[in-house]
């Protein structure tokens, strides 16, 4: 139980008196609880917060838990969302397995039925922190999708911008030379350095801050200090 203090959960229930009571046991167990009453104010609470966990009914008004969830997998696939419902449709459970959806609770909520949901999230989460490598707030490198995520979602990248900024991740603590990086991004094929200066151009704007950093007639370095 100790592990599940390390993490943040939105809960999103329509019904006020079960997300009364619901709240009161997540609250002692995680680490912060963010609460919604509709799948519009779950997905503005998600944007601002960045759960690691979203606890969802399906039928709710004006967003329901599948589209939110659909709406969440554009471009998160990080977030665990768990799913719950009065009813079991063969439907719903299609769209959850699509969506990579921890688990499928039926209602009602008891210790039962959510006590391995969480903790089969709460686990997936812990197994990540092996492949993931922190850059910033909410800024790293998951070397099990070998992309780069900012906030939960995928940083759009070229495939000379991917290349070049794993190489200095997986290198992290020396200078990568300007001979790896022409063999490794531009994969044996001729670098000019005017060329490399362009493409940092473009990949320093699309990372949350500039962590790349040239050792002068050597190569470039990560610099994770802001």
């Amino acid at each position: 139980m100790d592990d599940f203090k390390k993490y943040t959960i939105l809960y999103i229930e329509d019904d006020e008196g079960v997300r009364t009571i619901n709240s009161r046991f997540l609250n002692r167990m995680f680490n912060e609880l963010y609460e919604a009453k509709d799948g519009e104010e779950g997905y503005e609470l998600y944007k601002k917060y960045h759960p690691d966990i979203i606890l969802t009914d399906i039928k709710m008004p004006k967003l329901d838990g599948i589209s939110l969830a659909k709406k969440i997998r554009q471009k998160d696939t990080t977030t665990k969302i768990i799913i719950s419902t009065a009813f079991s449709e063969k439907s719903y459970l299609l769209d959850a397995i699509e969506l990579n959806l921890e688990k499928y609770i039926i209602k009602p909520l008891t210790s039962r039925n959510l006590l391995p949901a969480l903790s089969k999230a709460v686990e997936a989460l812990e197994k990540e922190k092996d492949f993931k490598i922190t850059l910033g707030d909410e800024f790293y490198f998951d070397n099990n999708t070998s992309l780069f995520y900012n906030k939960g979602q995928v940083i759009n990248l070229t495939k000379k911008e991917l290349l070049f900024l794993k190489l200095l991740v997986l290198n992290k603590n020396r200078v990568v030379s300007y001979e790896e990086i022409e063999q490794n991004v531009w994969d044996g094929e001729y670098m000019s350095l005017n060329s490399l200066r362009t493409s940092l151009g473009f990949l320093r704007k699309k990372i949350p801050f500039n962590c790349i950093k040239n050792i002068s007639n050597m190569g470039y370095k990560l610099n994770l200090e802001k």
